[in-house]
């Protein structure tokens, strides 16, 4: 487990408040392309509301003191309230992003995201969640990406949160959990006016009896 990082100054107390605060920058997409940090949280929006979509699934499957933390030296602290554990976490992008760098199709996009931080070394990626945000992906087999970087990194697990579909009356994002043996993947729905959300698992692997971190067996 995760050693206990620091006190910190601002965590998410209400997740829908905080979803309702997050609904501009989420539907306005050049915040989450290019968003600097939010003024009064030390994260930027696309790596507040991947830590959103992240922590509610977490929530969902454990309960509610599992929060997350603004975080000056990482990309946000994931933190069970109720043992006081506390996960770092590194974000990499993978969206498309208007004059930006061309990005590959399919599990591509995300294999060469998780390799940009694996090139970082064992030191960087200890006791820390590497979280891959992306879109533009189209088909994709999360196996081939899990087998592309099993055994390649030191990360504790790594999640990666794709967004499936934005019309006016939903945004849905898929999240998985890359596992040595298999993965497991769970599906957003953030309703139109941003005040609920609905999680279904999309597949059937028994899940985990213990606390956080881990999604799956």
């Amino acid at each position: 487990m995760a050693k206990k990082i620091h006190k910190s100054r601002h965590q998410i107390k209400d997740f829908r408040i905080a979803l309702k605060d997050l609904e501009p920058m989420v539907k306005e997409l050049k915040y989450l392309h290019n968003g600097r940090d939010i003024s009064n949280f030390s994260l930027r929006p696309r790596e507040a509301w991947a830590n959103w979509l992240l922590c509610v699934v977490f929530r969902e499957l454990h309960d509610d003191d599992i929060t997350f933390a603004e975080d000056k030296e990482g990309d946000g602290i994931i933190i069970d309230k109720l043992t006081g554990q506390q996960i770092r976490t590194e974000h990499v992008s993978a969206l498309d992003i208007p004059k930006g760098k061309k990005l590959p199709k399919g599990e591509q996009r995300v294999i060469d995201a998780i390799n940009l931080k694996i090139r970082k070394g064992a030191e960087y990626a200890k006791d820390k969640f590497l979280v891959v945000f992306f879109d533009g992906a189209g088909l994709f087999y999360r196996n081939k990406i899990r087998e592309a970087v099993r055994g390649k990194h030191n990360f504790i697990a790594i999640y990666c949160i794709g967004l499936l579909d934005s019309e006016e009356d939903v945004y849905t994002y898929a999240i998985t959990e890359l596992s040595d043996t298999h993965s497991i993947t769970f599906r957003i729905e953030i309703n139109e006016d941003f005040t609920d959300w609905q999680i279904k698992q999309l597949n059937y692997y028994r899940l985990k009896a213990d606390r956080f971190p881990s999604m799956s067996t």
